[in-house]
């Protein structure tokens, strides 16, 4: 009995372990399943992000597949390294390929249709409209194989505009927690933009094995950074200073920050230096020569019978291109500064393309549209029963600047509100931070402590915050913590800053180690953000005379000097018709160049509509120009500001126009009739 129980056991055991080992084969095949599960989707990521994303990448990669040339060695290894920094999903023989592509369909059969009407007479294309295809064919030609050179350098002021932003992060987490990681995923974090997807990118590296440890990562992202050695300094110290302990790490820390503000007004200092000679030379050739050059066209129209078209493609297509080259190659050499306040968490900003009115958010481009609509159709009416159609070609281009400018402003005012609103409470905020450490670091409980600052700062918008983190506290019994980031009544929810939203939380993290060490954090912090401030202020005063010469050039001075130089061109098209119609008494015989003086090619109103046109490009040309270098890449900012200068400088060009007409036209009238 003993020897059969003894086998039944042993078979149990058997059949026992066969289980287990069941249940670990259907646990590892289950654990294979969630392994692969997540590589299909890391793949499938990996594939989507390897499609074309924009038309330029299409466009390459069609490119290649037709032709597939292949640049010099050079040329290969600079226009790569431009791909890698940009991320774009192409490659340099793609580049070369759409460069030969777009060059061979632009001249071939541009050339037959010259050859055409040169030998043949048959004019499809004539030789000198060729000409200037062919021109525009080479510009673009240039433009499309040093286009990712060109988004390299957009792209670097884009990501580089948060390293103050980023190293100032990563000195205060690091203040309370010696952590390279944990500084860099919380920068990650808190930053957005090209910089905050480029350190996300850094910690997914690490993630998967590509560097050993976050600190090679970083090392190894500083050499695209070559150029800013105020950043890469910053870096090795916050690097440093984990090898230090008590003040030394803390001194290592602070200096890193202040590295990379001084670096800061070091660059915004040569850049303002830099700018002199350009802004002369947009100036000079945006508006001055271009626009003193159209008074000789009614004259060169009369003799050389040129016609309008080509004044319209020669100074609303050629010269925009022109000035639009020179301004983006001005603006690669900006450095970069600060990020923009960053609005996108705030309820009160309306989705893109809208603007609130009243509870509801509304489109904006409609009444763009219908206004502009309107007095462009007013402006066509008229032109039937306006005889030189002055006020006709003035109706239809102020419908087409009040239609944009509208539309921008509606579009961007409450944007606009809303940062201006955020920038004043972040400004404040150092101040508030300040007085709250003092009053921490002297012992006092924390309540106390919120509620003496908030006398402190009674006249600063920023003590509201603490008096709703105080309530919480007092009224809900909530902690420190709780007070300000509590999911319902947090105090923060109402204040939508990534900056005070990322300080407060270090600060928090700091409470967790004791009160001394959180009012040292709150000291420190503020002193941060106020050298920050400060070094705001000195690059705003550093660019300000540049981007004054600028706005008064794109506000007053350009729409001035065009209703001028309009005025004198319909004076001289009136002189011409009035001889032309008094030669035609003469005989022919005698005088027979004087019949061509009443045969312009051009008239009042096609003039103005080119002067108009260009005079609307010009405003969106340099407002970008102004914006770029007063706040970097902000598409909110620069509609904003085209908006303005579209109604300020149209309304600039009408009252000269008229006014210079009005009191020049009948002296000149009377001159003639005597």
């Amino acid at each position: 009995m003993g020897f059969i129980r003894k086998k039944e056991e042993i078979k149990e055991g058997k059949k026992g372990r066969k289980d287990k080992k069941k249940i670990i084969k259907e646990r590892e095949r289950e654990i294979k399943e969630i392994i692969s599960r997540e590589y299909r989707l890391y793949k499938e990521e990996e594939r989507e992000a390897s499609l074309p994303r924009t038309l330029y990448e299409k466009a390459c990669r069609f490119s290649q597949k037709t032709l597939n040339i292949k640049p010099d060695k050079r040329s290969g290894s600079m226009i790569q390294e431009a791909i890698k920094f940009s991320h774009l999903n192409i490659t340099p023989e793609g580049v070369a390929s759409l460069t030969i592509l777009f060059a061979l369909f632009v001249c071939i059969p541009t050339l037959l249709l010259m050859m055409l009407s040169v030998f043949a007479h048959i004019t499809i294309l004539s030789f000198g409209y060729g000409m200037i295809v062919l021109m525009l064919g080479m510009f673009f030609t240039y433009y499309l194989y040093t286009y990712p050179m060109h988004l390299k350098k957009k792209y670097e002021i884009e990501a580089g505009s948060g390293i103050v932003t980023m190293i100032l992060y990563m000195a205060m987490f690091m203040r309370n927690t010696p952590n390279l990681e944990g500084a860099v995923r919380f920068a990650s974090e808190n930053i957005t933009g090209s910089l905050g997807y480029e350190l996300k990118k850094l910690m997914w590296d690490v993630e998967i094995g590509n560097f050993l440890s976050i600190k090679d990562a970083l090392m190894e992202y500083t050499t695209k950074w070559a150029k800013n050695r105020e950043f890469i300094e910053a870096t090795e110290l916050l690097i440093t200073s984990l090898r230090q302990v008590g003040e030394k790490r803390i001194e290592l820390l602070d200096e890193a920050v202040n590295i990379v503000l001084e670096g800061n007004r070091e660059q915004a200092r040569h850049f303002n230096q830099k700018l002199k000679m350009p802004v002369l030379v947009v100036h000079a050739l945006g508006v001055m020569l271009p626009v003193m050059g159209l008074v000789l066209f009614p004259i060169v129209s009369v003799f050389l019978q040129v016609q309008a078209t080509l004044l319209f493609v020669v100074y609303d297509i050629l010269l925009p291109l022109i000035l639009y080259y020179v301004i983006t190659s001005i603006l690669e050499i900006r450095p970069s500064t600060f990020s923009k306040i960053d609005i996108s968490e705030n309820p009160d900003v309306p989705p893109e393309g809208k603007f609130r009115m009243g509870k509801k958010f509304v489109r904006a481009w409609p009444f763009g549209m219908i206004t502009g609509v309107i007095i462009i159709a007013l402006g066509v009416m008229y032109a039937r029963i306006d005889q030189e159609g002055i006020l006709s070609a003035i109706l239809i281009l102020f419908g087409i600047a009040l239609g944009f400018a509208l539309y921008f402003i509606i579009v961007t005012n409450q944007r606009m509100a809303v940062r201006g609103k955020v920038r004043k409470i972040e400004g404040e905020f150092a101040e508030a931070l300040f007085q709250l450490g003092n009053q921490v670091s002297g012992g006092t409980p924390i309540e106390l402590s919120i509620e003496h600052s908030i006398e402190r700062i009674k006249e600063l918008e920023i003590k509201n915050l603490f008096v709703r983190a105080l309530n919480n506290m007092k009224s809900l019994g909530f902690t420190f913590s709780q007070a300000f980031f509590d999911k319902e009544y947090g105090a923060i929810r109402y204040y939508p800053s990534k900056l005070i939203k990322s300080i407060m939380k270090t600060i928090v993290e700091s409470t967790r180690k004791g009160v001394n060490v959180a009012a040292v954090a709150m000291v420190s912090v503020s002193r941060y953000l106020k050298n920050l401030h400060l070094t705001q202020e000195d690059v705003k005063e550093q660019l300000n005379d540049t981007i004054s010469s600028l706005k008064f050039q794109v506000f007053f001075l350009s729409p001035m000097i065009s209703g001028v130089i309009v005025t004198l061109a319909i004076i001289i098209m009136r002189i011409l018709k009035q001889l032309g119609s008094q030669a035609s008494t003469f005989s022919s015989g005698s005088m027979p160049f004087l019949d061509q003086f009443g045969k312009a090619n051009i008239t009042p109103f096609q003039f103005i509509i080119v002067v108009g046109i260009y005079l609307i490009e010009t405003c969106f040309i340099l407002s970008m120009f102004i914006n770029t270098i007063e706040s970097g890449e902000d598409p909110i900012g620069q509609k904003n500001t085209t908006g303005f200068a579209l109604i300020i400088g149209f309304v600039v060009f009408a009252v000269c126009l008229f006014a210079t007409l009005a009191v020049f036209g009948p002296l000149i009238t009377s001159v003639l009739v005597v």
